[in-house]
């Protein structure tokens, strides 16, 4: 299997307000709708996408956890330190919650998170080590 994945998945219990928090208030652009249960934003090098709870354990035929808090977090990067403050900014304004105010972070970054409309974290960081390129994606230095 070749080092990579394809799709990040969210497991919401409400699939329109997540939709609304990302697409509305962060200016996200949403790619494909297929029903109300999933939509799917378009990433450098994969895709995002936000799936209602009830619908993936009927899919699955499996119970999924509601208690997604700290499970997984996502990360948006900044190019630059001063973003890190207005994504925040932006982030609470669209719904979330605050979690961790931006602070310095003890591996030499500027870091914060936010709760989104799920429930999951996302983490508002800039990495001073890390290369975000044009298109978004995000070069690691060499080890």
């Amino acid at each position: 299997m070749e080092q990579r994945i394809s799709m990040i998945t969210l497991i919401v219990p409400d699939v329109a307000a997540a939709r609304t928090f990302f697409e509305t208030g962060l200016g996200w652009t949403v790619n494909a709708a297929p029903s109300p249960a999933v939509v799917f934003f378009q990433l450098p090098g994969g895709v995002f996408a936000l799936y209602d709870r009830n619908a993936l354990e009927e899919e699955i035929a499996h119970p999924v956890s509601d208690t997604p808090f700290g499970a997984t977090t996502l990360a948006w990067n900044a190019r630059e330190k001063e973003e890190v403050d207005t994504m925040f900014a932006q982030a609470v304004a669209a719904g979330a919650k605050p979690v961790k105010q931006p602070e310095r972070a003890f591996w030499g970054g500027y870091s914060s998170y936010v709760e989104v409309p799920g429930g999951h974290l996302l983490e508002i960081a800039h990495n001073p080590f890390w290369t975000i390129e044009d298109d978004g994606s995000v070069t690691l230095p060499a080890a």
